[in-house]
């Protein structure tokens, strides 16, 4: 507002203005003329209004009070010519941006034509399906081949007769009945034990030179060599068994080589082909917001002025010696007024500045506070927390977070969380950062993903490569083990952001997510999801069932009620699991933070 009544009052009392004035009034009065140096024009701004009020003083009352309302028809008449430029300049501006923006989009629009009749990128995105089918079925079947070569190795020796007798009758074309390799092992061998026995029994009756005593010997000796013929036969055709089933697998890993070659080939047509068309589709919807923004301004009005003449120059007084006591009487009367508008302004902002206030108007618990380390803050923005970081109350409380978390009542583990807000700018993504660093820095495997596919910036904060991240994992354009970078310890892993987009909603709700947080609950003991504010995009309430529990920061002093309390609502409609509030960048400085009032006691000296 202060801006704008100095534009006003610089432009009033401008040579421009006054010359137009003075031009108007010789036509209007031109025997009066040479009085308009006598006047002199002052402009008054009524407190917390735009408002304001045009005084004239002069020797003559009346060609004073039309001195005045020359003014303003001059002023006025200079406002419009002044608003006709910015408007034909803004025309021309976005004039401008339209025809680059559809020229963009019809080269973008060639590029693709080009590529799709070189490469016949449709076709090749319905043969990829097929491939990937093949694909999927060759290493079944190389798998069960594994299976029957693991099979075989393990048989015994019934076992191994049992296929070769049936190999060589598959492989001849005839059939023995019932009567397998395999059942007359056992029968030898059934025989044999009852042979030995009949032996060893003789034995204890017989001489060895007795004739019937000899020719058990002979028969039992005879059994044992048939049974050694029927094993290295055995043994003999299950070598050939074996040499065919790696024949079939060299056969398989060929083909299955072959599919992975042109699997490879067509996903970088069509990886390509889905960008040419994602980047035609930008251009269009740029092109067509450019040509919304054109028109509107083009059927709008030529110059947009907000200013008006609330009446024209009263009846002129001549000034009395009462001058000290009305400007007294107005001076305190705008003073009472003001503090008036002051409370009622005080009564009507709900923003929430001390946990005091959170309580009053909230039901869920209070995890965290964070106090304001503003002061710490460089250009680069405000610094993660360090190992042996200075800033003494920050590192604290969020120790303190930990602790909250760690051991929460009336909850099952907690392994995967998210951490947003109402709106923008609370600092969800710092705090996010900070708990993943402490959580870290007590021995837990923390995976830290940015999920805020519009505006994560957990790489800048953690100084990353963020080219390649979570949006690609959604995609299916890379391993999310590809996308791990390390952020400060050897135990803290981070999934960057990866390329921006506006169908973030659609991403979360692709089924590949779900399979991601079991891996994950796997490999990790925490993992923290950094999501969108919740009133800005629907994508937090959508991916929030799907966690053990959401954080929600509000920063003091900024958030206001009203909206977190929209926010919450909008989580609980979707059955989901609020732990608490945080409430960041507190004012250290407010009575009844006594657990700020000692940041250097326990400090290490």
């Amino acid at each position: 507002m202060v801006a704008w009544w100095q534009t006003i009052a610089e432009t009033l009392k401008s040579p421009v203005v006054r010359e137009r004035a003075v031009k108007k009034i010789a036509v209007e009065r031109p025997q009066d003329s040479s009085l308009a140096d006598t006047v002199e024009i002052s402009a008054q701004n009524e407190p917390n209004t735009f408002i304001f009020d045009v005084t004239g003083a002069g020797t003559n009352p009346e060609f004073t009070r039309a001195f005045v309302n020359a003014t303003m028809d001059a002023f006025m008449q200079l406002r419009r010519e002044e608003g006709d430029q910015a408007h034909n300049s803004q025309v021309a501006v976005l004039q401008k941006q339209a025809d680059t923006e559809k020229q963009e989009m019809e080269t973008s629009r060639a590029v693709l034509d080009r590529f799709k009749e070189d490469s016949a990128a449709p076709f090749i995105e319905q043969q990829s399906e097929q491939i990937s089918t093949e694909l999927s079925e060759s290493r079944k079947a190389r798998g069960e081949l594994l299976q029957q070569v693991n099979m075989y190795k393990n048989l015994s020796a019934p076992g191994l007769l049992d296929v070769n007798s049936k190999t060589e009758k598959k492989g001849s074309g005839t059939s023995q009945g019932n009567d397998s390799v395999a059942s007359r092992w056992i029968e030898k061998q059934e025989q044999l034990a009852i042979k030995e026995a009949e032996l060893k029994e003789r034995s204890t009756v017989w001489k060895p030179a007795h004739p019937r005593f000899q020719q058990l010997e002979r028969e039992v000796s005879d059994l044992r060599l048939s049974l050694d013929v029927l094993k290295a036969h055995a043994d003999k055709n299950l070598e050939g068994v074996l040499r065919r089933i790696d024949a079939e697998i060299k056969t398989k890993d060929e083909a299955i080589l072959e599919l992975e070659t042109k699997a490879r080939d067509f996903s970088k047509i069509t990886s390509k082909y889905a960008a040419l068309k994602e980047d035609v589709e930008r251009h269009e919807t740029t092109y067509k917001a450019a040509l919304e923004a054109l028109n509107k301004i083009r059927t709008g009005s030529a110059a947009q002025e907000i200013l008006g003449l609330r009446q024209p120059a009263s009846t002129p007084v001549i000034e009395n010696k009462g001058v000290v006591r009305h400007i007294l009487t107005g001076l305190i009367g705008g003073f009472l007024i003001g503090l008036t508008i002051l409370f009622l302004l005080d009564r009507n902002d709900d923003r929430l500045a001390s946990s005091s206030e959170m309580i009053e108007q909230f039901n869920e618990a209070i995890v965290g506070q964070i106090p304001d380390v503003a002061s710490s803050r460089t250009h680069a923005g405000l610094p993660l927390l360090q190992e042996e970081d200075q800033r003494f109350m920050f590192a604290e409380a969020f120790r303190s977070l930990r602790s909250s978390l760690i051991f929460m009542p009336n909850q099952k583990e907690l392994k995967t969380l998210i951490v947003t807000s109402a709106i923008p700018n609370e600092g969800k993504s710092t705090i996010t950062s900070n708990l993943a660093i402490t959580m870290a820095n007590a021995g837990a495997r923390v995976l830290l993903v940015d999920a805020d596919l519009r505006r994560g910036d957990i790489a800048a904060l953690f100084d990353l490569d963020g080219r390649t991240g979570f949006s690609n994992v959604l995609r299916g354009e890379a391993e999310w083990k590809s996308c791990i970078q390390k952020g400060r310890k050897d135990n803290l892993h981070i999934i960057p952001r990866g390329p921006t987009t506006n169908q973030s909603g659609e991403l979360l709700l692709m089924p590949i997510l779900p399979k991601l947080l079991e891996e994950w609950k796997a490999a990790y003991d925490l993992i923290l999801f950094n999501t969108a504010p919740i009133l800005a995009t629907d994508d937090t309430p959508t991916v929030a069932p799907n966690f053990d529990g959401t954080l929600m920061v509000i920063r003091a002093s900024f958030t206001s009620a009203r909206l977190t309390r929209n926010a919450l609502n909008a989580l609980y409609q979707r059955q989901v699991n609020v732990l608490g509030l945080i409430l960041n960048c507190v004012d250290t400085e407010i009575p009844g933070y006594n657990y700020y009032q000692y940041p250097k006691y326990y400090a290490a000296q």
